[in-house]
């Protein structure tokens, strides 16, 4: 069975003519199943968002693609501007780390909403209206029609967080990709918004690709875990095997040993030093 999304080989590089190269992304290749929920783990600069952005062609310009993408068989580097945008459009949702950036300050959230839902023309206004509130309800925002007219400075981050998700819904996607969602957010708006993510996934059946720091998040949400190290995919495991310690790669292990544990509270944490393991890359 085809997955809907395959990644193969994916290398990205900076540079050329007068500029030194510089490669980002080694060989990153995995593959996401209709339903699945797959999980990115790793520190800044591990080369997760990349990962995710060129997913979707939206990495910098500058950036040089080799390897191939593929979403339900189609090659996403083979796609012209126009497939594209319908990709981006009706067939993958993304969810930004910071909605304060990723939403327009000057478009009251109504507008915001409905406006990707309208652009093939063949949508009324008050069908669009209709689905945005039927959404803004679904991520349990309370009083819908008021948010309508709100701009985005007016709600918390938490609330423009739940917006985002709405608005990667609108067209009902069939993957929707999530960039270190909760990360601006409170520790108890963070749980909301996981718990969230997880309930829409299971009851439409998306799949989802999520990016986050936090090992432990992900062996909760998806179904499989990979840890990405400078720009490559050192391992890869489910939540079983990480609860059960069934770890293989030492950066993984390292990881791990740095989550907080209320019980040791005067010990400092360990900090993992940069280029640390260099040696063995392959994928476990």
């Amino acid at each position: 069975m085809t997955p809907l999304l395959q990644v193969d080989d994916l290398h990205l590089t900076f540079g050329g003519r007068d500029r030194q190269e510089q490669r980002l992304l080694h060989g990153v290749s995995f593959t996401v199943a209709a339903g699945e929920a797959v999980g990115i783990v790793g520190e800044s600069g591990s080369g997760k968002t990349l990962t995710l952005r060129a997913i979707t062609a939206l990495h910098p310009p500058n950036a040089r693609i080799d390897g191939d993408i593929r979403f339900d068989g189609l090659s996403v580097p083979a796609m012209s501007p126009r497939e594209l945008t319908r990709l981006r459009r009706d067939h993958v949702g993304m969810v930004f780390q910071d909605p304060h950036a990723a939403i327009n300050p000057v478009h009251r959230i109504g507008d915001y909403l409905t406006e990707t839902y309208r652009k093939d023309g063949r949508k009324q206004r008050r069908d669009a209206t209709t689905r945005a509130l039927e959404l803004l309800h679904q991520v349990r925002i309370k009083d819908p029609a008021r948010i309508l007219g709100c701009f985005p400075h007016e709600l918390s981050g938490g609330m423009l967080q739940r917006v985002m998700i709405a608005a990667a819904l609108m067209r009902g996607p069939r993957l929707l990709l999530a960039d270190e969602p909760t990360t601006a957010l409170d520790v108890t708006t963070q749980a909301e918004v996981v718990a969230l993510i997880a309930d829409l996934r299971r009851d439409r059946g998306t799949s989802l690709v999520f990016i986050t720091h936090d090992i432990e998040l992900v062996g909760a949400l998806c179904d499989r875990i990979l840890v990405m190290y400078r720009g490559r995919i050192v391992e890869q495991l489910t939540p079983a095997q990480l609860h059960g310690g069934e770890i293989s790669h030492p950066y993984t292990a390292a990881l791990l040993a740095c989550r907080p544990d209320v019980t040791r509270r005067r010990d400092r944490l360990p900090a993992i030093a940069a280029g640390a393991f260099e040696e063995g890359w392959a994928v476990q």
